[in-house]
């Protein structure tokens, strides 16, 4: 069971909001009505089923942030155990309770409060919305950072906003870009498989560390079994880290390929500026090379034509990331996300020349503690 949740955190699919019908991990987190400490460390006491129930005792696993208290436990019981708990939360005011991304109604007693267990197995801490453009292209898991939820490795350097700002700008400028170039996304490309892109997260749930900040253009190749339904990213899935630099720069790319849910061993895997990348499917179609260039990366399609992603000259690419086709700029990509009020807006300048000067934006509203959004709000 625990293999089968490690590749479920690998697909980065959509967020699942159901319950789960398998026992495992389970997120428990208590949300603070506003930054601050407990004055004693928060501890987790089962009431009932005291057995049913195992604290997962890892790093990142356990622990506070300014607006979270947060405990993994995990289970073998089936059929699910619905028990008791109680968290001593000592000198903090707590608003919600949340299992998985399930809220929960809880009593307070003093310092301590009180819920009953549901079988939410989803990583709650993940605070992501799968975000599809609605003029088409490839999804994109987005990871909504907030310096107040912050942890693993981050906790030892400076908030790194900036950084974490230019990821968001580069998966989207990379959405949009894919999107407006023809041939690499839907009927009319060469190649097998679809694109999907995630910037990263600072919260380090279940002991991932997303650092340091970067982003991800994947590329997924499916397989099909016998019933001809998708076993999602079976046969391939090229993963690279555009690590970003506090000025929104990319200075370097370590990339992984993994076939049949197995990581290959490759002959390169870190690819600094000027390097080529190459990328094929799985029958050898060529996908694109890619190089980091201009403090940004450069895609080169099948046929020769040059696409690239590049920084704002002026501001870095925290503040925004052009699209430029050959040295024309084609159009200007930003992206601004609120973690308080889990609002996320997208904006799109197109500039170049073969294209009517336009634009287009798009907002949506999301739970800052779940990631659970309505777009039309």
């Amino acid at each position: 069971m625990k293999e089968l949740f490690k590749k479920s955190i690998l697909l980065c699919v959509a967020i699942v909001f159901s319950t789960q019908a398998w026992a495992g991990l389970i997120c428990i987190r208590l949300i603070k009505e506003r930054p601050s400490k407990c004055t004693e460390k928060p501890t987790l006491q089962f009431l009932t089923s005291t057995t049913a129930f195992t604290p997962v005792n890892k790093t990142w696993y356990n622990g506070e942030s300014d607006l979270e208290i947060f405990f993994e436990v995990e289970t073998k019981v089936e059929p699910f155990v619905q028990a008791k708990i109680e968290i001593y939360a000592p000198g903090v005011k707590i608003v919600r309770a949340i299992i998985g991304r399930t809220d929960v109604e809880f009593k307070k007693n003093g310092d301590k409060y009180g819920f009953q267990m549901v079988n939410d197995t989803s990583d709650g801490r993940h605070v992501t919305s799968t975000y599809q453009n609605p003029k088409g292209g490839a999804k994109i898991s987005f990871y909504h950072n907030w310096r107040y939820r912050v942890g693993g490795k981050y906790l030892d350097i400076p908030y790194p906003e900036k950084a974490l700002a230019a990821s968001a700008n580069y998966a989207m400028a990379c959405q949009e870009m894919l999107r407006i170039m023809g041939s690499m996304n839907g009927e009319n490309q060469k190649f097998v498989g679809e694109f999907f892109l995630i910037n990263c997260e600072s919260s380090a749930p279940r002991a991932h560390h997303d650092f340091p900040p970067h982003w991800h253009l994947q590329h997924w190749e499916h397989d099909y079994d016998q019933n001809n339904q998708k076993i999602h990213r079976k046969k391939q899935y090229i993963i690279p880290h555009y690590y970003l630099d506090s000025a929104g720069q990319i200075g370097s790319n370590k990339q992984g390929i993994t076939q049949n849910y197995v990581k290959q061993k490759l002959e390169k895997s870190v690819f600094n500026p000027g390097d080529t990348c190459t990328w094929k499917d799985t029958g050898g179609n060529l996908i694109f090379h890619q190089v980091i260039k201009d403090g940004g990366l450069e895609l080169i399609k099948p046929d020769g034509e040059k696409w690239s992603l590049r920084p704002d000259k002026e501001k870095g690419g925290n503040e925004a990331v052009w699209i430029y086709k050959y040295e024309e700029p084609i159009a200007c990509v930003r992206v601004k996300d609120d973690g308080a009020k889990g609002i996320t807006t997208i904006g799109v300048v197109y500039t170049g020349k073969d294209v009517l000067a336009s634009s287009w934006s798009d907002t949506f509203k999301y739970d800052p503690f779940t990631g659970a959004y309505d777009r039309w709000k």
